[in-house]
């Protein structure tokens, strides 16, 4: 049985002069234990997976094996609220791109995508641990999909809904944490609120939480919003806006006037609102989500798209299957080569990976697009509430995948000083941990799990870029998960001690 806080002393772990493979004693850190206070020197003990003392002086016991850290700082494990990192995830069990950003838990099945059953890809993960924790919510869209089919061009029927809210609830027990949508995707997009808010109501019921890749991140962005708080009211279910953002010039520059409308509004209606943000001006989706209603063919709002994200220049094809040759090209080159206008050239684009939108079938094409303003993404990234994401993958072409933390570290905080380090410690450590239930992770106290990263906050920086997205990041030497080593000297170790995590019901 483990105990947990003050009680669990050295004497009852240490006396007999058992020690285990992953004991150590960490010496001499600057600790930033999750909380949002102020850090401090001190010494940690780590005993199997779990941190039995946090003092300023720790002696040593015979056969112990000491780390001094020299100052370095240690904070809890990272936790990625929106991360797609399982895919391929069994199939690269290091997840070094993850760990190495001091990432210790991924939350997936997002934007309306999940594992199905979701039982069977825990099951799968439990027999082969990977070197990272993974937590799941179940996706609308694949409840969609498993219900409707092909068919989703359309709002469900009742007799539908009432099939999807069984398929919601038995996932649920399986320990996924909530539900997600990705309401901007086809699969999603012509579903009605009423639809969601049902489903949501499921979701609530079992003390999960609503996250959502909003409607329309652009020009109609605030309507969006507005549904989300909605879909908070009616279902009586905390909501997340994720991967938070302002994607289009018309909206731009009103981060700070709109949105502490959105979070007074939710505080006065006791909605639970909160959100999560990665830090970059640019995103990496489909081509089609810059054309909300989906009327692709449409010229005229073809090019106001182009133009309200950025240009042809800022929009970049990082996957086209149909003609290889063209990735790394921006529209505006493509459509140079092809001896068409950006226009045309994004309608030949659709049509040629329309084959991408039926269910099940595999990415076509994708690109990477600057349609944010940077004191935008400052302003989300300051913010107390919002806590932090990569919404990246494992081998992706957009380097949130590999760098999004230690950019916040070290961008946002070093060099900018747009937040306090503790803060963003804390808004990446026990601010997730809490959203997502965990009692045991999140801080750096007696009785918790040892997921722990060591870091040189001079010195912390991502390298990762759209040349080369998965260059790993600076400043980061050493990640603990389950009170092993999952990176050592900035490269993966070999060891998977990472756990399924599943949501435990009140």
């Amino acid at each position: 049985m483990r105990v947990r806080g003050a009680a669990l002393a050295l004497g009852t772990v240490l006396v007999s002069g058992r020690l285990l493979a992953a004991d150590v004693l960490l010496s001499h850190v600057t600790l930033y234990d999750g909380s949002g206070d102020a850090p401090r020197r001190a010494d940690v003990r780590i005993h199997g997976d779990l941190i039995i003392q946090v003092a300023p002086h720790l002696k040593s016991v015979e056969g112990e094996p000491v780390r001094e850290a020299q100052g370095l700082a240690l904070a809890p494990g990272f936790i990625d609220m929106h991360s797609h990192g399982d895919r391929g995830l069994l199939e690269d069990l290091d997840a070094a791109t993850i760990s190495r950003q001091g990432v210790t838990t991924i939350l997936v099945g997002q934007d309306g995508e999940s594992s199905f059953p979701l039982a069977e890809y825990y099951g799968q993960l439990a027999a082969t641990p990977a070197a990272i924790n993974v937590a799941s919510m179940i996706g609308h869209a694949t409840l969609r999909e498993q219900v409707m089919g092909k068919d989703l061009y359309r709002p469900s029927t009742p007799a539908e809904l009432e099939k999807m809210k069984t398929l919601l609830s038995s996932e649920l027990k399986s320990g996924a944490f909530g539900l997600s949508t990705g309401l901007e995707y086809e699969q999603a997009h012509f579903s009605t609120t009423e639809e969601v808010v049902e489903l949501s109501k499921v979701a609530a019921g079992t003390g999960g939480f609503y996250i959502s890749h909003v409607r329309d991140e652009a020009d109609h962005v605030f309507d969006s919003f507005d549904e989300i708080l909605r879909i908070g009211r009616e279902a009586h279910i905390p909501v997340e806006i994720t991967h938070i953002k302002l994607g289009s010039t018309a909206v731009w520059h009103q981060a700070s006037t709109r949105m502490p409308g959105y979070f007074a509004a939710a505080a006065r209606e006791h909605i639970d609102l909160s959100a999560d943000v990665y830090p970059y001006t640019y995103w990496n989706s489909t081509i089609r989500v810059i054309v909300p209603d989906r009327d692709f063919f449409n010229t005229v709002k073809v090019a106001r798209a182009i133009a309200d994200n950025g240009g042809a220049a800022a929009i970049r094809l990082v996957r086209y299957t149909p003609e290889p040759a063209v990735v790394g090209k921006n529209l505006g080159e493509i459509a140079a080569g092809w001896r068409v206008t950006p226009v045309e050239a994004y309608m030949r684009i659709v049509r040629a990976t329309s084959a991408e939108s039926e269910p099940g079938a595999q990415p076509m094409e994708a690109i990477i697009a600057a349609s944010m303003s940077e004191d935008d993404v400052r302003w989300f990234v300051a913010r107390p509430g919002i806590m932090f994401c990569s919404d990246g993958e494992l081998h992706g072409a957009h380097p949130r995948g590999a760098g999004a933390f230690p950019r916040i570290l070290g961008h946002y905080v070093r060099e900018e000083k747009v937040l306090t380090l503790e803060a963003a410690i804390h808004k990446m450590t026990e601010l997730p941990a809490r959203r997502l239930g965990l009692a045991d992770r999140g801080r750096i106290v007696p009785g918790y799990i040892a997921d722990l990263v060591l870091f040189d906050p001079a010195t912390v920086l991502d390298r990762a870029t759209i040349q080369h997205p998965q260059e790993p990041p600076a400043g980061i030497p050493a990640v603990m998960v389950a009170g092993e080593w999952v990176v050592e000297q900035g490269h993966a170790t070999g060891r998977h001690p990472g756990r399924v995590l599943r949501r435990v019901a009140p």
